[in-house]
């Protein structure tokens, strides 16, 4: 349903309504009474329910020209202050608007930057935990690596041992073949044994230590990965560390230009509060106008009773004019009569 706009009636009604609290409707003030309109449409409304009361207004004893010369003075001053402050307001709402607008775009610059900042904070944050964790496998790596020299070492005593013990062997083997030579054979046959025993046991030691060399160099390379890895973590780092430093400076940036906003706002509101004063100013005269308006009134108030009482006067004299030409009417129909009496004596005398 579409909505119905304010009327000449609804006008007319809220300036009379104002008009009786003693004030002077205004357009602000009939769209207040109102509680809606606009003021394109109140204005010329406004203006017409002016002309029609000044022209019911009771001028009695004031000239025409000069009640015609107060409503059109009125009339401009009162319409041309209505324009500036409607200019005022209209002027204030653009700036206001504008500065809402660039504040808006500042709010949603820094929202963004804030939301990048908390990115690279998050990016960072999942670094440091890619890093720790490179870090934990390095140590683990590293720990491996210690645990693999160490069985390496172990290993090599091991060897050393069975070297020493098989030269103790030896030695004993060779003692004994040369205090008992009737076990010759036997010994034969034990160093034989011994020997495949040693065998055994150095091919396993070999095997263990290729083994553990296999291991220990798989360890070297992915120690060698890790190590790339932190490399290109720290450099990760770096960056973001720098990337949240630039975002910290345009952070600081829009901050001050936000502050250059607010103070522009506050420059714009001390003009608006100068304005609204000259307005004021303007309200003031109008007030003495008015006043000097009323004096009028009452000056011409005097002038109209000088009038009436010239009129009276006048009244009275033209009375006593019409008498004296009802006298004058009279005494020349009386004159006519005797004329023509007159005539008749004349005629008669003539006759005889």
């Amino acid at each position: 349903m579409a909505r119905i706009g304010v009327t000449y009636l609804d006008i007319a009604q809220a300036a009379n309504a104002i008009k009786a609290r003693d004030e002077e409707p205004t357009v602000d003030r009939v769209r207040t009474q109102l509680g809606t309109g606009s003021k394109s449409t109140i204005a010329p409304l406004l203006k017409r329910w002016r002309s029609e009361t000044a022209s019911n207004t009771d001028v009695s004893g004031l000239p025409r020209d000069l009640v015609e010369a107060l409503k059109k003075l009125h009339q401009h001053i009162q319409g041309d202050a209505d324009q500036r402050i409607e200019q005022n307001q209209q002027e204030h709402q653009k700036q206001q608007n504008a500065q809402l607008s660039q504040l808006a775009q500042a709010r949603e610059a820094e929202a963004k930057q804030s939301a990048r900042v908390r990115e690279l904070e998050q990016k960072l944050s999942l670094a440091e935990a890619d890093r720790r964790s490179l870090r934990q496998a390095v140590e683990e790596k590293q720990a491996a690596l210690e645990k693999c020299e160490y069985q390496r070492q172990e290993a090599v005593t091991r060897i050393e041992e069975q070297k020493n013990t098989i030269k103790e062997m030896k030695l004993e083997n060779r003692d004994i073949r040369e205090h008992f030579e009737h076990f010759q054979e036997n010994i034969a046959n034990d160093r034989q044994y011994e020997r495949d025993q040693f065998h055994t046991a150095s091919e396993q030691l070999k095997e263990q230590i290729a083994a553990l060399t296999e291991q220990l160099s798989l360890a070297e390379h992915k120690f060698s990965e890790l190590n790339l890895l932190y490399n290109q973590g720290q450099v990760l780092v770096t960056e973001l560390n720098h990337e949240k430093q630039e975002m910290h400076e345009q952070i600081g940036a829009v901050q001050a230009k936000r502050e250059a906003l607010q103070q522009q706002n506050a420059e714009q509101g001390r003009q608006l509060e100068s304005k609204m004063a000259e307005v004021a100013n303007l309200q003031a005269q109008i007030v003495r106008l008015q006043g000097n308006n009323s004096a009028f009134c009452k000056e011409s108030q005097l002038q109209r009773q000088s009038l009436d009482k010239l009129e009276s006067e006048l009244a009275a004299a033209q009375d006593r004019l019409e008498q004296l030409l009802d006298e004058n009417r009279m005494l020349l129909q009386e004159k006519a009569i005797i004329q023509g009496q007159f005539k008749q004596l004349e005629s008669s005398l003539e006759s005889r």
